[in-house]
């Protein structure tokens, strides 16, 4: 379906051509985004300043529909002009940019998954894959009906000159809901991304107490000193040097102390007991060096994905952020007008005036398709934002278990106190949105629903009665 989608995208002139190619001819990448821009612009001035052809200047358009038809199409040239020219000012760099970063990505994520042994697990990736098709399959339905109720009502009326007034009516709207289906797709790959990422940090926190490093460093967070040990290095029979821990029975003792201590002060505040398997038994520890390849040896790697696939996200947004604006405006415009005609027009006099009723149903469509593509934006976007809170969340758990390559290197919980600290302060600086203006998640909907409410509470008290008698629909 994205494939498709794409082609339809550079065929209309949303995208270019070579969008992935370095050497390509420019002017063929960017012939279609100045082609069909002009074919716009002249079907517009054809019906606003030439009177060519349009529903408005029908004879059996009333007041009303003459309204209706040109808040629509006014509306639809605002959409589509201020995405074109978004769109042209939109150059290769950004998918160049944005397949090189997603490429160097999924390399370093294969080679995590081969280090975590995940390199069988596909149950993920096929349910993703399911709802990814369905929803792209359900787009694709609301769409072609929206399509034809259009094409077929137009070319009822005005046959085949019907393509000039389909560029003014439904095509804007059309091409503002493909550039936010490019914006989907974009978000969904981050979102898998982020999947990916927090499936190797569970792989992490599940076998973290299964697998234990040597231990050099103990009580990180301990308020007293450290004592520093030497460790004397002894010379093996075949001349290797190894080295071997001197104070293995004071260390152990030391622990199984601190751990006994800890329990104490911790019962004095709750006298709940805690699961078994939080416990660490220090009596049977076997002070040894861990040789094999473990999960956590990918933690500096997952460090820097998540921080890689958090910068794609910026650029990703700073591409397709600008073009929500304009496209949730209409969106929000034509919903208000649509229920208002629905409910104070084509309840009184539906049947009575056919194009009347032609308008107000494109109203209805419309509205339904764009709130359509927005909920899925805004879900996508907040799914993205969840699955990169969650690695934190991750990350977390693990501190909180001190599993014992923790102990063993210090290193590794700087490096993870580090990351949560970090994320803390990047979730207050980015997240997706319209330049600032809104965030994209599921506050924008509570935001808008409310916002309408208003307005239809005002618009709901004008009387249409003597409107609509003037104009003969009610006697």
């Amino acid at each position: 379906m994205i494939k498709i989608m794409n082609w339809f995208s550079m065929v209309i002139g949303l995208i270019p051509i070579n969008r992935q190619e370095v050497d390509s001819n420019v002017i063929l990448d960017y012939a279609m985004m100045f082609i069909v821009p002009i074919i716009y612009v002249t079907c517009y001035l054809s019906i606003n300043w030439m009177h060519f052809i349009g529903v408005c200047f029908l004879d059996s358009c009333n007041s009303v529909c003459k309204l209706s038809n040109n808040l629509f199409m006014h509306l639809g040239a605002f959409l589509y002009l201020t995405i074109t020219l978004m769109s042209l000012y939109r150059r290769k760099d950004f998918f160049l940019q944005f397949d090189e970063r997603l490429n160097a990505i999924d390399a370093v994520i294969q080679k995590c998954r081969r280090v975590a042994e995940m390199d069988k697990v596909k149950v993920t990736a096929v349910k993703h894959s399911v709802a990814y098709h369905f929803t792209w399959l359900f787009l694709f339905c609301v769409f072609s009906f929206a399509l034809y109720y259009d094409v077929r009502a137009l070319y009822m009326t005005f046959g085949q000159f019907a393509f000039v007034p389909f560029m003014v009516s439904s095509f804007p709207y059309l091409a503002g809901s493909i550039i936010q289906g490019e914006f989907i797709y974009h978000v969904s790959v981050i979102s898998q991304r982020f999947e990916q990422i927090n499936a190797l940090f569970e792989k992490i926190n599940q076998e973290a107490r299964h697998r234990h490093a040597p231990l050099t460093v103990f009580d990180i967070e301990s308020e007293g000193k450290k004592e520093r040990k030497t460790i004397t290095p002894v010379t093996a029979m075949d001349g290797r040097t190894t080295g071997t821990f001197g104070n293995e029975h004071k260390l152990a003792g030391e622990m199984k102390r601190q751990l006994g201590q800890q329990k104490n002060d911790e019962d004095d505040v709750d006298s709940s007991n805690d699961e078994d398997e939080d416990d660490f038994d220090y009596d049977n520890v076997t002070i040894a060096e861990n040789t094999g390849t473990t999960s956590e040896a990918n933690l500096p790697d997952l460090f820097k994905l998540h921080d890689k696939i958090l910068s794609l996200s910026v650029i990703t947004n700073g591409e397709f952020g600008p073009q929500c604006v304009p496209y949730m405006a209409a969106c929000f415009v034509v919903s208000i007008f649509g229920i208002f005609l629905e409910t104070k027009v084509n309840f009184i006099v539906s049947g009575k005036s056919r194009l009347l009723d032609y308008v107000t149903y494109l109203y209805v469509i419309w509205s339904f398709t764009t709130m359509v593509v927005a909920y899925i934006v805004l879900r996508l976007c907040c799914n993205a934002n969840n699955h990169s809170k969650q690695s934190a969340m991750i990350v977390h758990e693990i501190m909180q278990k001190k599993p014992a390559f923790m102990l063993s290197n210090d290193l590794f919980y700087n490096k993870m106190k580090s990351f949560t600290l970090q994320f803390l302060h990047w979730e207050g600086y980015f997240q997706f949105n319209g330049i600032g203006l809104f965030a994209l998640d599921y506050t924008f909907i509570f935001s808008t629903v409310s916002a309408a409410t208003s307005y239809l509470i005002v618009l709901l008290q004008f009387d249409m009665t003597a409107i609509l008698r003037n104009e003969g629909l009610i006697s």
